[in-house]
């Protein structure tokens, strides 16, 4: 059973609606004659590949969750702000996730994203890049559109949230870049990298949005923590996934992440287990190399891998909604708002109930 109320799932459709209409205004504001913009829509799931409107039910299929930036006006919401006041804010976060998924596909050279040819697919790698880089200066355009709503010094602090968040990202993606078939890698640098690529992000949209709801400085680093232990447990669930996962549900082959030779939690934690100059060691390092899924699994099973990325990813689903627990404990906000935060928390780490 899913763990999102129809309550909820309704506080969702609707903020999603003001986040579109707030990045579709920051790209309105720029020049409305180049295709430029009309790929970005493209990748944002408003237009077809033929750059023709679509229809909401095909929007909401191609344009992706929403995620980080319907969490921005949830948290706002929550701890006692207006989520449509802050929706530019909601749609900065969801520009900067859009514009490093274009890059993302470039890097990767994916040619799908959510069933559909990517932007470097149909135009060409030189104008995917450009595309993207243009959307990472809508960043900006969105939330400067806060200065209608908010005062000066809440929108230099929220400006100053989203770049670090971008600074953050592109460190974490260029540590994971750098990492892939790499011959040891510790847990430590593992969740640095992970901690800016994906957590950096979850972090930045709740900090954001608890700093527009409200000026309890607790409350508002209780949502960040929230929200870096909510991508952390994420990405180790996504990790575990990536192996162990069914291919009827994950979509992907099993051991996807091994054929890939990516870093990922379980070949962090096995190498962990069976230290480079041991014998289990060079015979986990050997199959990993060989992209051996069959024989890596064995190796890494017999390690106890599993069950120390279980582990991890208890710990930071636990920490993660502690946080989330002391950041709404008392708040005077929606509550419902607050329900929605945790419900899809608890969906996305696979605690539905």
């Amino acid at each position: 059973m899913s763990a999102i109320s129809p309550t909820s799932a309704a506080l969702i459709e609707e903020r999603v609606s003001w986040l579109d209409v707030e990045m579709e205004a920051a790209f309105a504001s720029a020049s409305p004659d180049l295709d430029l913009y009309q790929w970005s829509r493209y990748h944002l799931g408003w237009l077809s590949e033929g750059l023709e409107t679509l229809s909401p039910v095909d929007r909401r299929k191609h344009g992706g969750k929403r995620l980080r930036g319907v969490l921005t006006l949830l948290a706002c919401e929550a701890l006692g702000g207006s989520g449509i006041n802050a929706a530019p804010g909601g749609a900065a976060v969801e520009l900067i996730h859009n514009f490093s998924l274009v890059h993302d596909d470039v890097e990767d050279n994916d040619q799908e994203r959510r069933h559909r040819p990517t932007v470097w697919k149909l135009w060409g790698v030189p104008h995917a890049i450009n595309v993207g880089s243009n959307m990472q200066s809508m960043v900006n355009v969105a939330a400067l559109r806060l200065a209608k709503r908010y005062p000066a010094d809440t929108v230099v602090s929220a400006l100053g949230v989203l770049t670090d968040g971008i600074v953050r990202m592109t460190e974490g993606q260029f540590l994971d870049m750098a990492g892939e078939d790499a011959a040891e890698i510790s847990r430590e640098r593992y969740f640095r990298m992970t901690g800016g690529k994906t957590a950096a992000l979850t972090e930045v949209a709740l900090r954001l949005g608890a700093l527009l709801g409200c000026d309890d400085e607790a409350r508002i680093e209780a949502m960040a923590r929230f929200g870096r232990d909510f991508g952390l447990a994420f990405q180790c669930r996504d990790d575990f996934l990536g192996i162990w996962g069914d291919p009827a549900l994950t979509g992907k082959p099993a051991g996807n992440d091994l054929i890939q030779g990516k870093r990922s939690l379980p070949v962090v934690e096995a190498m962990a287990a069976a230290p480079a100059g041991t014998e289990a060691g060079g015979r986990l390092r050997a199959v990993l190399e060989a992209r051996d899924v069959a024989a890596s699994l064995l190796e890494m099973e017999a390690l106890g891998t599993l069950e120390a990325v279980r582990v991890q990813v208890e710990h930071y689903t636990h920490s993660a909604l502690n946080a989330l627990h002391q950041a709404l404990n008392g708040a005077a906000g929606n509550p419902a708002s607050g329900v929605a935060i945790r419900q899809i928390a608890e969906y996305a780490l696979g605690r539905e109930h």
